[in-house]
């Protein structure tokens, strides 16, 4: 039988079995967390995603085997599952929120010494284009206060 594995490590289809490949222990399943075969091969059924009970499950699994860590740090959650602002939990950490008003924009814009195309008195439009260039320099996304 042509060993999956094999095909996909080498490019080569190499006949064994399966179970026999010395090349399966390098793959870790990322849904089912055992060793063996990769994700898109696995078998196992998940409905959800669970929340993480402790820190260390947070760390991919070879790295914990190749530093030995074997601590199990609880998570303690301040709301449950399934309650109201749980459906996102892992906040947006990337966004920046700018004023909507044209005397805030204006500060704003030179708090952060962005650079505004120059005119006499420069419109709201030119401060937003300068809000946004400056968020895809630093990486933020800029999102308008409404």
């Amino acid at each position: 039988m042509a060993c999956q594995s094999c095909k996909v490590l080498t490019g080569r289809i190499v006949n064994h079995e399966s179970t026999g490949c010395p090349h399966a222990t390098s793959f870790l399943c990322r849904r089912c967390h055992h060793r063996g075969h990769m994700t898109r091969h696995c078998d196992e059924e998940w409905s959800e995603w669970e929340r993480p009970t402790t820190l260390e499950e947070l760390i991919p699994a070879d790295v914990r085997f190749r530093y030995g860590i074997s601590t199990h740090t609880p998570i303690n959650f301040d709301t449950k599952r399934g309650d109201p602002g749980t459906e996102r939990e892992i906040e947006c950490i990337n966004e920046i929120v700018i004023p909507s008003e044209y005397n805030d924009l204006k500060e704003f814009t030179k708090r952060h010494n962005m650079i505004v195309e120059t005119v006499t008195k420069p419109p709201k439009e030119n401060l937003v284009a300068a809000c946004k260039a400056w968020g895809v320099q630093h990486g933020y996304r800029i999102v308008m206060k409404i």
